[in-house]
């Protein structure tokens, strides 16, 4: 899989940073936007730096992971997870209680390939160890 351009998300990452900040100040000082639409737009905020920063830290531990195919999979169920919160939120795509289905089982598997990648690297990692006679 190919290498995520870091300077890009951290770039993401503070203009994300920043607009908030600046957001948050003009509507506490003028009041600028409906306040539904102010969280909106907050919430996107949070989400878009929540995901360059997923994405950062995957980055700098891709190069180094053996399980590549399983970061793959986590990043584009990170993706999904934050495409249905913003669709929900902005356009109402559907009912409530499906979309609390969709994103539970989005959230499950993205946790489950979590834990696989946690314990494949950890167990593969004393396997090798093992396997050079570093460790008994």
């Amino acid at each position: 899989m190919k290498s995520i351009n870091g300077k890009v998300l951290f770039l993401t990452l503070m203009a994300a940073g920043s607009l908030a900040a600046v957001l948050g100040i003009m509507q506490i000082w003028f009041n600028f936007l409906e306040w539904d639409i102010f969280l909106k737009v907050m919430a996107t905020i949070v989400i878009v730096g929540g995901i360059a920063g997923f994405l950062m830290a995957v980055d700098y531990d891709m190069p180094a992971s053996r399980e590549k195919y399983l970061l793959g999979a986590m990043i584009l169920l990170a993706i999904a997870m934050g495409g249905l919160i913003l669709a929900q939120m902005w356009w109402w795509m559907m009912d409530w209680g499906d979309f609390a289905k969709i994103f539970g089982t989005v959230l499950i598997l993205f946790v489950l390939a979590s834990f696989f990648l946690a314990v494949k690297e950890d167990f593969g990692t004393n396997k090798k160890l093992k396997d050079d006679n570093y460790i008994d």
